[in-house]
């Protein structure tokens, strides 16, 4: 959950005014008549402003949860700061790549695909500007193409195409192409958890020795479970969650 959604549960537990926990943060900072003061602790709770690294410690401090799990929601509050999701923002973003990728599928032509994998704005942007035969061509590579980053990226563009019309297809690739579903659940994971590709494929080899993660994860692919716009992160979330069910609830204090 957002961060500042997290800090207003705590403090209500608490029975807590926000008040009171500016009182609690100033004392605990050593400034009982100063900072941060009630409408800091307002902006933070409504999302308009993410702690800073100072106040996440003495927010653990105060509300008596450990330092890492404040520390890890505030990171992903500014990350999806920086995401845009509107598809007009994401075009500007993304829209060179996307449309050299859109016409290189039109024109039956893989190379762009099997270079490297695509990112998650690149793809729905290409998603946006597939036609009936692009989309049958994407279809082709992802399931017969002679390179797993080719499929992959088939596979993400089909699994974001408008309306989801080849959710089921996707999902059958996820299931049986193993190569394409660890790229495919690396790049969910990476996006989804805010963590580095390399911490990400290896979440997504073996989950059950990041068990003192496990609530924190499957907290961010509960979201991605209901993501509408990609069946893909929809069906990896969904897997994770299943791996990591038997850990959910016992990561430690």
């Amino acid at each position: 959950m957002p961060i500042g959604q997290l800090i207003r549960d705590l403090r209500t537990l608490k029975q807590w005014t926000q008040a009171r926990l500016a009182e609690e943060l100033a004392v605990s900072a050593g400034d009982p008549t100063g900072a941060p003061g009630r409408d800091a602790v307002k902006r933070w709770e409504n999302g308009k402003v993410v702690p800073g690294k100072h106040w996440v410690g003495h927010l653990a401090h105060v509300l008596g949860v450990p330092p890492e799990q404040l520390s890890m929601e505030a990171t992903l509050d500014r990350v999806n700061r920086r995401v845009f999701l509107g598809l007009s923002a994401l075009a500007v973003t993304h829209g060179a790549l996307a449309s050299e990728m859109a016409a290189s599928i039109a024109d039956r032509d893989p190379g762009p695909l099997a270079r490297v994998q695509t990112t998650h704005g690149t793809d729905i942007v290409t998603a946006s500007l597939a036609d009936k035969a692009s989309t049958a061509n994407l279809r082709r590579w992802m399931l017969d193409g002679d390179m797993p980053v080719l499929r992959v990226n088939a596979t993400g563009i089909l699994a974001k195409l408008p309306g989801q019309g080849k959710a089921d297809q996707v999902a059958r690739v996820l299931a049986h192409d193993e190569e394409v579903r660890h790229l495919y659940m690396t790049a969910v994971i990476s996006r989804v958890c805010a963590v580095d590709w390399t911490t990400a494929g290896r979440i997504a080899s073996r989950p059950m020795d990041y068990a003192h993660r496990a609530d924190f994860l499957a907290t961010r692919f509960a979201r991605e479970a209901l993501n509408p716009h990609d069946s893909g992160a929809r069906w990896c979330s969904s897997v994770m969650l299943r791996e990591l069910s038997p850990m959910i609830g016992r990561s430690p204090a």
